[in-house]
């Protein structure tokens, strides 16, 4: 840009919310552009104006036989791979593996928890046996950036992940279940920017002591929310949590059928439920998966409606879904070998391969952000 141009003036052309990419570039211009483009504030303005970034599905496979990894004299465990596809009209011909930082590598098997803003979430333990960690980690796939965070290795927490909308702030929630005593469950929650844990109120007591949270989370408009399952009296319930306020929603009940399964994932910016069931014809049972939307409408009620139905999938094999809806199938959770990721179509009913191979696939979607580009890799000890 020429130098005529004040860099006032260049700052405000600059800040016209380019493709993250270009912005990475032009880091490169000058030491001003730099300096501008990784501060906490321009980079705090693009997120928060970040809405017409491209989609990108980030898948974490293993593959059988091949792909291991040597940790350590008596530990020899698969070694994670990552892809990550651009969710455009070329779907799924853009690929590329995403620079995966050593505090990602540190993590054996771990979950793909959610995403928020371009922020991935990871939720494992360390690979090392002797000094072993659980951690959240909190990665940007696009710029190679991470953050661990370490947290408790306890069975009665569950673990939050989200994007304050207000201040692009990442933040982590961790709420103590507390399920073998008395006492009422707490939550704490850690924000990026101070580094530290503090405590927040319990607003929304849960409804019962034997609450089973399922290990998956979704981030919709700028509220968590997890399925649990009560087994006193038997209901699946929505819990939920705002990143802005950092108050716990109302409980939400939704229709459930007995002998179903469910889990929760979100198509674009809405929440559905997946509602597994089976069905006997002619002496032969076939699996089916109903989804369903949570309509909120403005009420403190949310309602459901019912999008599609998958036909003969397995359990827990649609393991996320593209922003045109379509559903993401894992056939290896059935089959139980290495196979190839599929894509279902939704007006074919035909299931297409997406050229990836290997098994005990996760994935998650992300849109391109600049957060952690100021913030170098590292560890956070409780």
């Amino acid at each position: 840009m020429s130098d005529n141009i004040p860099f006032e003036l260049q700052a405000e052309i600059i800040k016209r919310v380019l493709p993250v990419k270009s912005l990475i570039r032009f880091r490169s211009v000058s030491k001003q552009w730099k300096s501008l483009i990784d501060s906490s504030e321009f980079i705090t303005h693009h997120t928060l104006n970040n809405k017409t970034q491209p989609q990108h599905l980030l898948v974490r496979y293993i593959t059988g036989g091949t792909g291991r990894r040597f940790v350590s004299a008596d530990t020899c465990l698969p070694e994670d791979k990552y892809v990550s596809i651009v969710d455009d009209d070329n779907f799924p011909h853009h690929k590329f593996s995403p620079v995966v930082p050593p505090t990602v590598k540190l993590l054996g098997r771990p979950y793909l928890l959610d995403w928020s803003h371009g922020l991935v979430c990871l939720l494992g333990c360390t690979r090392d046996r002797v000094n072993r960690k659980k951690l959240v980690v909190v990665w940007n796939p696009l710029i190679g950036k991470s953050v661990g965070i370490e947290i408790p290795d306890r069975a009665d927490i569950v673990i939050g992940f989200g994007v304050c909308p207000k201040t692009s702030d990442p933040k982590i929630l961790k709420i103590s279940c507390f399920v073998n005593s008395e006492a009422e469950a707490t939550a704490e929650v850690f924000t990026l920017s101070s580094g530290a844990w503090r405590n927040v109120s319990m607003n929304m007591p849960f409804k019962s002591k034997l609450l089973q949270f399922f290990n998956t989370q979704v981030v919709v408009d700028g509220v968590i929310y997890w399925l649990s399952y009560d087994n006193i009296t038997d209901k699946f319930t929505i819990y939920s949590f705002d990143l802005a306020s950092e108050e716990f929603g109302e409980a939400v009940d939704f229709p459930y059928s007995f002998g179903r399964l469910y889990n929760i994932s979100k198509i674009n910016d809405s929440l559905v439920v997946l509602s597994h069931h089976c069905i006997v014809t002619n002496s032969t049972p076939k699996l089916f998966c109903d989804v369903l939307m949570m309509l909120k409408n403005g009420v403190p009620k949310p309602s459901f409606t019912e999008l599609f139905t998958v036909n003969d999938v397995g359990l827990n094999s649609m393991i996320g879904f593209r922003k045109n809806g379509q559903p993401i199938i894992d056939q290896t959770k059935t089959h139980g070998y290495d196979g190839e990721l599929e894509v279902y179509n939704l007006c074919s009913e035909r299931i297409n391969g997406l050229g990836i191979y290997g098994s005990l696939f996760r994935m998650t979607s992300y849109k391109e952000s600049l957060l952690l580009l100021n913030h170098s890799d590292s560890i956070i000890h409780s």
